[in-house]
């Protein structure tokens, strides 16, 4: 062989050997988009005390985030708002965990005149999330096990981040929604509780992958660690995420 041609092959395994270095310090995490903000910050506060780690995240639906994965897309965590899309990743992620909880409730306005679930049937418009989504599969237990209201949504949104965004806007008078949306939205929102907790429950799970590339992904399994951890479950908490133990 040539100087030159092994001087190429030396410097071509040098690229892949930095390009494969660069990789396995990068963590993909498919979230619940009801996590975006408590994540994001988890994320930065990781990053910081790790620099040149790259925690790179995808938030969304967790129903659409699983057909996703299940459809091929890499993804070393998975934080899903329920358990019926994590078993849809499952072949992915066999051994997802209970992570922590959420509950629906009547996000409104701060000075709204919505003081209670039945005002709903008076002239105001009202939203929640799609009928096959965490934060809608959540909406329709609770108001089922209300029963007072009996008007319908103006709209059913694909996430808890897009109905919070339109409520937000003033496009409608109230909207049902994760706690924890509007516990990070308080300066604008108040909310009402309904009456059985439990009908308005969403149980979160979280994995991590079982690939290979994954299981060589020491910084992986690091957050992965994080996010179950002490701290980030407190830091869930102050949220208002339901955290049954820390």
């Amino acid at each position: 062989m040539s100087l030159v041609a092994a001087l190429a092959v030396c410097l071509a395994l040098a690229g892949y050997s930095s390009a494969q270095a660069e990789s396995t310090r990068t963590v993909t995490v498919y979230a619940a988009s009801s996590l975006t903000q408590a994540y994001t910050a988890l994320g930065d506060k990781f990053m910081a005390a790790h620099p040149g780690v790259s925690i790179k995240f995808s938030f969304g639906s967790s129903t659409t985030l699983a057909s996703q994965i299940d459809a091929g897309a890499p993804a070393d965590i998975f934080a899903s708002a329920d358990t019926s899309s994590m078993t849809l990743a499952s072949s992915v992620f066999p051994d997802a965990q209970n992570y922590v909880q959420n509950q629906v409730v009547l996000a409104i306005p701060k000075g709204s005149t919505i003081t209670k679930l039945s005002d709903l049937n008076g002239k105001v418009t009202w939203l929640q999330c799609g009928h096959t989504v965490p934060c809608g599969i959540a909406a329709d237990s609770a108001l089922k096990s209300e029963g007072v209201v009996s008007t319908n949504p103006v709209s059913l949104e694909a996430t808890a981040s897009a109905a919070t965004a339109k409520l937000l806007s003033g496009a409608v008078d109230a909207a049902i929604l994760f706690k924890t949306d509007v516990v990070a939205n308080s300066g604008k929102l108040n909310y009402i509780p309904f009456s059985n907790p439990s009908a308005a429950l969403s149980q979160y799970q979280i994995g991590i992958s079982h690939s290979k590339a994954t299981t060589k992904n020491v910084w992986a399994k690091t957050f992965y660690a994080y996010l179950s951890g002490h701290s980030a479950k407190k830091f869930l908490a102050s949220a208002g995420f339901i955290v049954t133990s820390i």
